[in-house]
């Protein structure tokens, strides 16, 4: 459900906001421009985290996605010392959003959820993705 910013000002803006915070992984493009990003957020629940992600169209489909996840998941297991959980909610239309998950461990759970968008206020149907996460030894 998020939106890539396309305007070079807002994106400068919202990295700059979101630069330094824990949970947050900026991906740019060979010029440096902010192109995508992974968010990781801890709910109020201990060990629970939610994960979700934006990747500029023209850069999809080339696994860019998927190891950021990865990497992100993998930097969250090195903070924690105990099994946690993360989880994400993806819109059942999004197929690759779908795989990004699936090719990193995650398991679709539940049936289909409807939800309001953040964006539109339209309501939207969402598979839920989780995956628990042993700390490494």
């Amino acid at each position: 459900g998020m939106q890539i910013l396309n305007n070079s000002f807002e994106q400068w803006m919202a990295f700059k906001g979101m630069l330094g915070r824990q949970g947050f992984l900026a991906i740019a493009n060979e010029n440096d421009q902010v192109v995508g990003g992974v968010f990781v957020f801890q709910q109020a629940e201990e060990n629970l985290y939610e994960i979700g992600y934006l990747l500029e169209e023209g850069y999809w489909g080339q696994g860019i996605m998927s190891r950021a996840v990865y990497f992100a998941i993998k930097n969250l297991s090195k903070r924690n010392s105990e099994k946690f959980k993360v989880f994400a909610n993806v819109r059942v239309d999004n197929a690759a959003s779908q795989h990004v998950l699936e090719k990193n461990g995650f398991s679709q759970v539940d049936g289909v959820s409807t939800t309001v968008s953040g964006y539109d206020q339209t309501l939207q149907k969402e598979f839920r993705y989780e995956l628990i996460v042993k700390p490494l030894e």
